[in-house]
């Protein structure tokens, strides 16, 4: 059986998956459930890492939801509406015949017609949704050095504090930009085949011109 992992699968879950991985079993270790051990994850085999890759994957989707909803503090409503009306405003020439919700379809129909286009459009979604997972790991993170300061009131963890949660915004309008630019290149694309259409279709009508005018 042949399993292939796309760049989909590694940014969107196994990447985020596995900074989950690192934010709870830093959790853990403050919370001294765990000791720390460098020797460990020097000695990790081969079976151990593929174990951690398959189980940063699980973690990855299954706090894909999470992440969704913290995305949904920073996301603007209506963003594919917002990047279609944007986009018509810059291509005020052209006619568009679809609208902001279609683009699961239009997403679909390049894939059908250039697999290679498609996954350049869908690396800008897969990089969102990996950045704002990790956007939502570095404020739990935040909270467990919070944990660190309550513990042992050392004043650098409150600084270390506000650094994860500053790295966590810029991370989190990062996210939405790489999604802006995901509804863009969708229908971005969907107007170039038009245009190639056009393109295609304009010998033929030349042609049908010239015969009728003989």
């Amino acid at each position: 059986m042949n399993i292939g992992l796309g760049v989909y699968d590694i940014f969107s879950r196994i990447v985020p998956g596995g900074f989950y991985l690192l934010v709870f079993y830093q959790l853990a270790v403050v919370l001294g459930w765990i000791k720390f051990d460098l020797k460990t994850f020097n000695e990790i085999g081969i079976i151990p890492s593929i174990g951690l890759i398959v189980l940063a994957y699980i973690l990855g989707t299954g706090m894909g939801r999470v992440g969704s909803v913290w995305h949904r503090i920073f996301k603007k409503r209506g963003m594919s509406d917002r990047v279609l009306e944007k986009f018509k405003e810059e291509n005020m020439d052209w006619q568009f015949i679809f609208k902001a919700k279609d683009w699961p379809i239009l997403r679909a129909y390049i894939r059908l017609h250039d697999p290679e286009i498609a996954n350049v459009i869908d690396r800008n979604n897969a990089l969102s949704i990996m950045l704002r997972n990790i956007s939502l790991g570095l404020v739990l993170l935040a909270i467990t050095e919070g944990i660190q300061f309550v513990n042992t009131m050392n004043w650098l963890y409150v600084l270390l504090v506000a650094l994860l949660i500053f790295f966590s915004y810029q991370i989190a309008i990062q996210a939405r930009d790489l999604q802006d630019w995901f509804y863009h290149g969708i229908f971005q694309t969907i107007i170039a085949y038009r245009l190639d259409l056009e393109e295609r279709v304009k010998p033929v009508e030349n042609s049908a011109k010239r015969k009728s005018a003989r």
